[in-house]
């Protein structure tokens, strides 16, 4: 059944809805519908251009007006005065920086201590590390485990690793893609962002931002994560990919 018109109509007037109101509003002509049908159904309206994500399971009529945002990554300034120093030590040098506050604009529970990652071509790791130790009062640590980002991270903690090729970055800053992915793929970000949130974050930074869904699976891919990314995608979140078997 073509709900389009139907919906533009019945929520034409309101400024936004939630996903229960729009599961009411479909179970009154359609009691028999399935909860698991509904996830389609809201992808294939958004899709369609019908109805727009909001936020987490809140939407609204879609306007062409209203166009999703390229991601910008914004640094803080601890952060940007290592981006500063380490393009004039290292101007030739590929590396990037990014920080854990940026899931802060997505998730629920907000980070209140910020963890700087600077990763980097695999040969100048050591280099980096020994550069920004030097110039910093934060904690800076050299390719930590899990359990090194447990007992030494302090308010600001600086961590540098080697940069994964292919990483889906913008200059020296990362992307929505690789910060979605890397929820998965950096096993430090599980002492750091607690798994309840995920869903919330992915939500969040959907209906804000263009994300290139192809460039992000294959992020996850070169990872090893792109089954477990398209698994969450499907069952803990109302994000239903249809780019699931593209190898763009």
């Amino acid at each position: 059944m073509n709900y389009s018109q139907e919906i533009r109509y019945a929520f034409s007037d309101k400024p936004q809805f939630t996903r229960s109101e729009f599961i009411d509003y479909i179970r009154i002509s359609n009691p028999a519908l399935k909860e698991n049908s509904f996830g389609w159904l809201i992808y294939n309206l958004c899709k369609n251009h019908i109805i727009e994500r909001v936020e987490h399971n809140t939407y609204r009529i879609y306007s062409e007006d209203r166009l999703l945002k390229n991601y910008d990554a914004v640094l803080s300034d601890d952060a940007f005065c290592i981006l500063k120093l380490l393009k004039n030590l290292f101007p030739l040098v590929t590396f990037i920086i990014w920080e854990t506050r940026a899931y802060n604009e997505f998730a629920n529970h907000q980070l209140a201590r910020n963890h700087i990652f600077i990763e980097s071509e695999k040969l100048l790791c050591e280099s980096i590390f020994n550069a920004v130790r030097e110039h910093s009062n934060n904690t800076v640590l050299y390719k930590p485990s899990p359990k090194e980002i447990e007992m030494y991270s302090g308010d600001v903690t600086v961590s540098v690793q080697p940069l994964t090729s292919e990483a889906p970055i913008n200059g020296c800053r990362t992307s929505m893609e690789k910060l979605l992915v890397d929820l998965f793929a950096n096993k430090l970000l599980e002492k750091i962002i607690s798994r309840g949130d995920y869903p919330g974050i992915y939500e969040e930074a959907f209906s804000r931002y263009n994300i290139r869904i192809n460039m992000m699976l294959r992020y996850a891919k070169r990872r090893s994560k792109a089954d477990e990314v398209l698994s969450f995608l499907k069952y803990k979140t109302t994000i239903i990919s249809g780019t699931e078997k593209s190898n763009d």
